[in-house]
Parts: structure tokens; sequence; C-alpha cells
């Protein structure tokens, strides 16, 4: 219900409509599908990260050169920074929330460190990875906000 209101501050004070009512009902009856999916990707997080690094690494073989010697945990972390807002997103079925607490702050980084161009293929490789590491439906359910990651990061 928080999400609701943050999402539309104008039902504040004053019943919810029919529409809205219905779109409250409908994720409240999907919660624990979504649920039960998320914390399946929380499981497979490590495996997840490891197998896009593991193609990411040779694909920039002078990162340290070029950025310094804690490089490439940095990308580690800013990865996995996405993927855990991309299943919070997911969980809330709000990409507003990805959009406004993380990407818009990354995209502004990776192009004050001239990062963005480097790091495509991590976003490209995310993509990729997320049915062979998830599974088919929780792949295909995690999709749109890895996508929105994608699209928004690579420009």
């Amino acid at each position: 219900m928080t999400a609701l209101l943050l999402k539309y501050p104008e039902v504040e004070g004053r019943y919810l409509s029919s529409w809205e009512l219905s779109a409250l009902q409908s994720y409240v009856q999907d919660l624990p599908h979504r649920l039960m999916l998320y914390q399946g990707m929380v499981k497979k997080e490590k495996a997840l990260i490891d197998a896009v690094m593991a193609k990411f690494q040779p694909t920039l073989p002078n990162l340290t050169q070029q950025h310094g010697p804690l490089a490439w945990q940095r990308c580690r972390r800013d990865l996995t920074l996405v993927w855990r807002y991309c299943t919070m997103a997911f969980l809330l079925n709000d990409e507003d929330y990805l959009r406004d607490k993380l990407l818009y702050w990354l995209e502004t980084i990776l192009k004050a460190y001239k990062m963005r161009e480097q790091c495509h293929p991590a976003y490209r490789f995310l993509g990729d990875a997320l049915v062979p590491v998830l599974g088919d439906e929780a792949g295909a359910a995690i999709r749109p906000y890895v996508m929105l990651a994608q699209t928004m990061l690579m420009g």
C-alpha cells in the first residue's frame, strides 16, 4: 500500500477508486509468486554475477591499467547493485523504483568516469545469463527490469 501512495500521492486523504483497488488487489494476489521468484533470484546472485564477470573480464584486458587496481572490484560492485535493484523493482512491480533509485545515478557516474562504453558488454551479458542461470520463468520475469537497465546504461 505504501508503494501505491508513493506512486500515486493523489490517493492520500481519499478512498481508492475501483481501478486503484483492482490494481492493489492484483498486486497482492501476485505477491506470493513474486516473493518465491525473488527469493530464487537472491539465492542465485553469486552464480549470475560470476557468469557475467567470467564473460566480461576477457573483453577488457587493460582495465586495471586504465582505471587502477580496484577497477574490477568496482565493476562487480556496480553490476551487483544493478542486479539487486532490478530484483527489488521486480518484487515491487515498479520500474520507477529502479530508474529513480539507481539508474539515473549510475548512468551519471559511468559517464563521469568515461566507463559507459566499456561497461556495455557487462549489461548485455547480464541479459544473456538470465535464463541459463535462473531458469525460464524467473529469467522471463526479471528480463524487463534488466532490459530497462541495459537501455539506460548502454544509451
